[in-house]
């Protein structure tokens, strides 16, 4: 592993991994955070997120497992990628994800998934499914989202789900009117303006050990216009700058860095 420590750094604070410890709140972030976690609480049912490849979609997917995994009060289920051959195998995974047993046909299956949530309905506890690349699921898995969605008492529903997709996921749900009209909130994840360009770049580099900033203003402007504000890009860019800086013998990153880095990558 790469050496940062002259650099103030104890660990790399660019990973495309999706770490939730990396995870930057910007306002867009806790406006989404707090309709869908409003939605999940009061179970409204079906929260849907949209977004480009880049803004950081998976991460709050997972900001949201965590946020509910270890509540002893809700079940909580997260499926990354729902690439299955049919609605069955769709349902015997979510079971799965829920400890249940598969069963040998789906009308069995969903019978034992309804059993599970009117018990965990009586224990008074929430069930939560997150899916993440939602934008995957083909036609008879969407309907079978929408039966899931039929479980419910007079007032609330008894699962509560949360679809996080690409843009794509918003024209495969015009045309599944009777899910689409089960979405409780919508939300919309779009790059990042400037300031929380900075603000992340620097959250980051606090998190990984440095308490003052790496870059430059300049260079984080041009980190901005090169990335066009999207945190993958953001993270691919400053995992390409430190090396250069730990080659370069640099405390502080500056613009020339920066566009050097990005000439190489170009």
């Amino acid at each position: 592993m790469l050496d940062l420590s002259p650099l103030g750094l104890v660990e790399p604070p660019f990973s495309l991994s999706p770490d939730p410890r990396y995870f930057y709140v910007s306002l867009q972030h806790k406006a989404t955070l707090a309709k869908v976690t409003y939605a999940t609480e009061q179970r409204q049912g079906l929260s849907v997120i949209f977004g480009d490849v880049g803004v950081g979609k998976t991460t709050v997917a997972r900001r949201l497992f965590q946020i509910y995994r270890d509540r002893e009060d809700y079940y909580t289920a997260y499926i990354p990628t729902p690439l299955y051959p049919s609605d069955f195998q769709f349902l015997k995974n979510i079971c799965a994800e829920f400890g249940l047993r598969p069963k040998r046909s789906k009308l069995l299956q969903l019978a034992a998934f309804e059993e599970f949530l009117i018990s965990a309905f009586k224990e008074n506890k929430n069930v939560l499914l997150i899916i993440d690349e939602s934008q995957g699921l083909i036609g008879p898995q969407f309907e079978l989202t929408r039966q899931l969605l039929n479980f419910e008492t007079n007032t609330q529903k008894l699962i509560q789900i949360v679809m996080i997709g690409q843009n794509e996921l918003r024209n495969k749900l015009r045309l599944k009117r009777a899910l689409a009209s089960r979405v409780a909130t919508r939300s919309t994840l779009e790059p990042l303006h400037f300031d929380d360009t900075r603000s992340m770049i620097n959250f980051r580099i606090m998190v990984a050990g440095r308490q003052e900033p790496l870059f430059t203003d300049d260079a984080i402007t041009r980190i901005y216009n090169h990335s066009r504000g999207m945190p993958r890009d953001i993270c691919v860019l400053g995992l390409n700058v430190l090396p250069a800086a730990l080659i370069n013998k640099v405390s502080v990153v500056d613009a020339a860095l920066v566009d050097q880095v990005i000439e190489e990558l170009q």
